[in-house]
């Protein structure tokens, strides 16, 4: 692994510890604000589009500005991403969050590829944490459909888990035999 894989993954805990509690570590390399640190962390998502594909459209078939590529292209700009305001999503605007931008990251770091179809866009549950800007949805993993058939799916949630994500639900949960969900902690 190289030094510039490595050294994420090392502060990894850091920066985990530092989102929870509201502040960005010095010596990250991110900036202290939360709001620089999403700009610098989307950008950076952006700058990976062989290991992290971002669709431009909703797997539902609805057209919106609330896409996952639009989302991550907002954020890098220093706006918030747009909800969808279809179904039971609640419309207006999140902010993406640091520790879910840093895991998404981290993920692509351990030799994941993989494509995002949702993060505050799209129709979920009432309360989901996609409307909080924590949740991710994943539909392809290392070119592979996500299906109880995926041979990466369950080792891709293990490794969410160790990343801080406490909501991960894949093949065998309700509503997720097409994709992997995974959530960190609501900001608040």
């Amino acid at each position: 692994m190289t030094k510039m894989k490595l050294l994420p993954l090392l502060l990894l805990p850091l920066l985990l510890i530092s989102c929870a509690t509201q502040s960005v570590p010095v010596g990250s390399g991110l900036p202290k604000n939360h709001d620089q640190a999403r700009v610098v962390l989307a950008k950076r998502i952006l700058q990976m589009p062989n290991q992290i594909q971002l669709m431009s459209r909703h797997v539902s078939g609805r057209r919106d500005n609330a896409t996952a590529y639009k989302n991550m292209v907002s954020t890098a700009g220093g706006w918030s991403a747009a909800r969808s305001s279809y179904a039971k999503a609640p419309g207006g605007y999140v902010k993406l969050q640091p520790a879910m931008l840093y895991g998404m990251i981290a993920l692509a770091n351990q030799g994941y590829s993989y494509q995002v179809s949702e993060l505050a866009g799209g129709g979920h549950s009432r309360n989901s944490r996609h409307y909080d800007g924590v949740a991710v949805d994943i539909c392809y993993i290392n070119g592979v459909k996500v299906n109880y058939r995926n041979p990466y799916y369950r080792s891709l949630m293990r490794a969410a888990r160790k990343l801080g994500a406490t909501e991960v639900y894949g093949p065998g949960d309700r509503g997720h035999s097409g994709h992997v969900h995974i959530a960190w902690p609501r900001p608040y």
